[in-house]
Formats: C-alpha cells, structure tokens, sequence
C-alpha cells in the first residue's frame, strides 16, 4: 500500500492519461495481439491459475504481516483476519481513485481507532508501511534494471522508469529528513501547521493537542530507533510481498503455455513495471499498470500475446475480482461498535 495524506499533484494525472492514451493506440494498433490474448486465456491450465490465485493470497497475508509487526512494536495486537482483511482493503483502495492514498489512510484510521489504537499510532504505521513500499520498491526496480542491463543490455524500458524513482527517492528523503529533526523542531513545525489548517478550514487546535501529538510521534519514533531489526523485517516482508506477486504472475505465464521464462526474468519485469505505478492517478491504474507489466513482460523475451494475457489475469486475481470483496470487508472494518 502506498499511504501518504498528500493530494496527487496535477501533473500526475496528465501523465496518466498519457501513459493511457499510449495504452489505447498500442491496442488499437497491435489488435490481432489482442484477440490471441483472449484465445490463449481460454486455454489456461486451471491448476496454473490456482497457483498464481493462492500466490495473490499469500501476499496478502504477508502484507498483513507488515501492519502485525507495527503493532507489535507499539505494544498492540490485532488478530491475523483483521491484518490480512485491512491490508487487502488498503491495498485496493490506495488502487482504485484519485488521491485513493488518502482514503487508505482515512480507512486505517477509522479501522484501528475502533479497536481502541490512537490516531499517532495510525500515521506511524501509514509512515513505516509507506517506507516499507518505496524502500522495496527502490529495491526491486534496482534488482529489474541491473538484471536487464546484464541479459538485454539495452536500457530503453528503463529510462522510462527513472523519474518515477526520482521521486520515490524523493519521498524516503523527506520521510527521513522529518523523521529525524528534533522534538522542538517538530513542535515548532506542527504549531505552523496547525495555524495553516486553522486558516484554512477555520478549525482551532488547541496547544494541549499539538504537544500531545508531538510527544506521541516522539516517543513512536524512539520504539522504531531502538528495534532496527524490526524495521529491516518491514522491509524484508514487502519484498516478499512483491516476490509473491511475481510468482503469481510466472504461475500465469505457465498457465498460458510459456514455460522457458525464468522466475528472476519475471521478477525484474514486475520491478520494473512496478515503480510506473507512481506515474498516474487514475482510478485502478488507467490500465497503465497492465500496460507496463505486458511491456516488461515482452522486453524480457516473452511473446506478446502471452505477455499480455498473463498480465490481463494477474491483474484480474490480484485487483479487480476483488474489489467487492474488499468493499464488503471495508464496511465490516469500519462499522460503528
């Protein structure tokens, strides 16, 4: 999940349209591809399918893992359905609209103050889940362009890539230059902030709030520094969230037929379609999310129709079958008491 309370900023959607525009003329011009993409998807290996459906499983429940390990280090416990079912629901709801970053968080929020965890600890989480992701991420698309420069030798897909890491870079710089200024600095910083909102949306904080926020984050904060281990677990358990999605994705690519890709080919083409995903706003992706895997797939040797047929039922398993399911367990989640 990607979980930050910043608004996608304008230009992320004029690239995502174009990112889908481009989507749409390749289909149009590439059509016959298309039609056996759907012939190939009619004969997929079911016990393949199952596979790659009980990967997408597996890295949800992983992903509940990452939110387990926060609490923990918080000094609180959820059971695993709740983890599993609240990563589930943030992960598609970060996914499916605009600005769906914000709403994830708004979803934790209300979620976990109903068992009782209070808001600082809310945005610790959001924090070291969302650094968990870009660090993964960073490392995954590191592993992606390293792996194709040494078996292609041709960096044309990747340059496409490289702002999109700039900004990932970006973001952890900031996390970490916040994360790390001392406890005036913070108070000084959320005073200012607090007297923005207050002219904003007319809303007066009272100076008792702010230091009590402050304190909180400070002491969370402390908890983090003091179990690096735990930390480098965050990271370790979305890395293999990621390599359980580019499982499910190779169990397609043989449920299709294409057996001589190797996993690590796989792997680098999900990396490296991955970090696109930070390109566009657009509600499930605009569709430019199957069109970088498909792209990623095809420059790494797979044949098109294959490329494009497995990328169509990876997404369908791990995204939009599941989107009323998540919409079920979003209002059991956050149901009043």
């Amino acid at each position: 999940m990607h979980v930050s309370q910043t608004r996608h900023s304008p230009w992320t959607y004029v690239v995502g349209v174009v990112l889908l525009v481009a989507m749409l003329a390749l289909i149009v011009l590439h059509w016959h591809t298309l039609n056996e993409s759907f012939v190939l998807m009619g004969q997929a290996q079911l016990g393949w399918l199952a596979l790659g459906v009980f990967a997408v499983a597996a890295g949800f429940v992983a992903a509940g893992q990452i939110y387990g390990r926060v609490l923990h280090i918080l000094g609180y416990h959820a059971p695993q359905r709740w983890l599993i079912s609240a990563a589930m629901v943030s992960m598609i709801i970060s996914q499916s609209i605009p600005a769906g970053t914000v709403a994830s968080y708004a979803f934790l929020t209300a979620s976990m103050r109903r068992r009782g965890i209070p808001g600082t600890s809310v945005a610790l989480l959001a924090s070291l889940e969302l650094l968990s992701w870009i660090g993964g991420m960073l490392v995954l698309f590191t592993f992606g362009v390293v792996y194709k420069l040494l078996t292609i030798g041709n960096g044309a897909v990747t340059q496409i890539t490289y702002p999109a890491a700039t900004v990932a870079l970006t973001l952890v710089g900031c996390f970490l230059f916040v994360g790390t200024r001392p406890h005036a600095t913070l108070h000084d910083w959320a005073h200012t902030l607090a007297r923005m909102a207050n002219r904003i949306f007319r809303k007066r904080w009272s100076d008792v709030r702010i230091q009590h926020m402050v304190d909180e984050l400070d002491a969370n904060r402390k908890l983090i520094r003091e179990r690096p281990k735990q930390t480098a677990m965050l990271l370790a358990l979305q890395l293999i969230v990621f390599a359980l999605h580019a499982l499910a994705l190779l169990a397609m690519l043989h449920g299709l037929g294409i057996h001589t890709t190797s996993p690590l080919a796989v792997l680098a083409a999900y990396g490296l379609a991955l970090i696109v995903g930070t390109f566009t706003a657009l509600p499930g992706g605009g569709g430019t999310v199957e069109a970088a895997i498909a792209l990623s797939l095809t420059a790494q040797g797979v044949p098109a129709e294959a490329a494009l047929g497995a990328t169509i039922l990876f997404r369908l398993f791990s995204f939009w079958l599941l989107l009323p399911f998540a919409a079920i367990c979003y209002r059991v989640l956050t149901a009043g008491k």
